[in-house]
């Protein structure tokens, strides 16, 4: 299996640009000791465990004393305000307003693919306003693509209050999200 890579638009999403201001000199030191160095150019990709060091360092800072599947859900968020900032988010995004949600969460893999090698997403259909996604997120980096998922279906569909993405089960390898939205299916 080749090594898990994240890209560098990724962490510029959420670190350059989704966090632009949040992050204090000090936890600069420690991203930078943690393999992210926000002083340089960042590089054109970065290993799975340097991502989830860093995710690790900024939800402890930002977030201090919330649970982990708040902070990172928050931190997936702010990423994916961030990536739409970028010029691969741009891009992406104007694409992702013109789908449906169900359309939209069958371009899971295809969206997450753009920002890492190695996303697998298992799609079950389970109603007109509802679907299962499996992920193969591991670890609590799982609440980052909920928090990223979620904020994908609001900017998709603004003003919906209706749409969720909950995390239904998850093992070592991967998460099982339920993704629901109210209106077309």
């Amino acid at each position: 299996m080749p090594e898990r890579l994240v890209y560098e638009h990724t962490f510029e999403g959420l670190f350059v640009r989704g966090l632009a201001g949040r992050i204090s000199p000090a936890v600069k030191e420690r991203l930078r000791r943690a393999g992210l160095d926000l002083e340089r150019k960042l590089l054109p990709a970065y290993p799975f465990e340097t991502w989830v060091r860093c995710v690790a360092i900024v939800a402890e800072s930002l977030y201090p004393g919330e649970p982990e599947e708040v902070s990172y859900r928050l931190l997936g968020e702010r990423m994916v305000d961030g990536y739409r900032d970028t010029f691969t988010g741009r891009m992406m995004f104007r694409v992702l307003q013109l789908l449906s949600p169900r359309r939209l969460a069958a371009r899971t893999e295809q969206n997450f693919r753009s920002g890492n090698n190695y996303t697998e997403v298992r799609q079950t259909d389970e109603g007109l306003s509802e679907v299962e996604l499996w992920v193969n997120e591991p670890g609590p980096t799982r609440y980052i693509v909920q928090g990223a998922m979620l904020a994908t279906l609001r900017a998709s569909r603004p003003g919906d209050e209706g749409v969720g993405v909950d995390v239904l089960d998850f093992t070592a390898e991967g998460v099982s999200l339920r993704v629901s939205w109210t209106g077309e299916p």
